[in-house]
């Protein structure tokens, strides 16, 4: 199984995100624009891996979410055999109106836990930097997927692999208190 997975995400202008997947040495970059919800689509295909483990009934266990770019589509597939352990594959094609370009990919087999905490703490750290509010501004399609990513970071701290991050979320909680007021 290999290891050192990782994940950036940005939002870079007004419904465009930039980062990179990184597994084993090989690092994939990438844009998304909001023409979907990448976050969201993510974030629920990886709750119903963990919370539908067809493994159990000798069923395929796996998800396929695309991410949408002006130049770009990027395909992320995993699968679990037995819901520790996932092969992950990702892969960036030609958009369907786009320049025609060669697909670049990176794919490996990855603890499940390691590929969600990578997940969760980078959304973490940008909601945390961000804010909701800010977000859903500047994404301006979805709001942020907030029930997804608290259902991961439950399994994360039911794990034990959840450790508070040290950074300060004034903007966020400047917002929860907005709620409790």
């Amino acid at each position: 199984m290999e290891k050192d997975f990782g994940f950036t995400y940005k939002l870079t202008e007004t419904g465009k995100a930039q980062g990179v997947f990184s597994l084993a040495g090989q690092k994939l970059p990438f844009e998304t624009v909001n023409a979907s919800n990448p976050i969201g689509d993510l974030l629920k295909a990886m709750v119903s891996l963990i919370q539908e483990p067809a493994h159990l009934w000798d069923e395929e266990n796996a998800a396929a979410v695309e991410w949408y770019s002006d130049n770009h589509l990027l395909v992320l597939e995993f699968s679990s055999q037995d819901g520790k352990a996932i092969d992950l594959s990702i892969t960036r094609n030609s958009a369907p109106f786009g320049e025609e370009s060669e697909p670049l990919s990176l794919s490996g087999t990855i603890a499940l836990e390691d590929f969600c905490l990578a997940i969760v703490q980078e959304l973490d750290r940008l909601i945390k930097n961000i804010g909701l509010l800010n977000y859903a501004q500047q994404w301006q399609s979805d709001e942020f997927p907030l029930t997804w990513f608290l259902i991961l970071k439950k399994y994360l701290i039911g794990w034990k692999r959840w450790k508070p991050s040290p950074e300060e979320a004034d903007v966020l909680e400047s917002e929860f208190m907005m709620i409790l007021h």
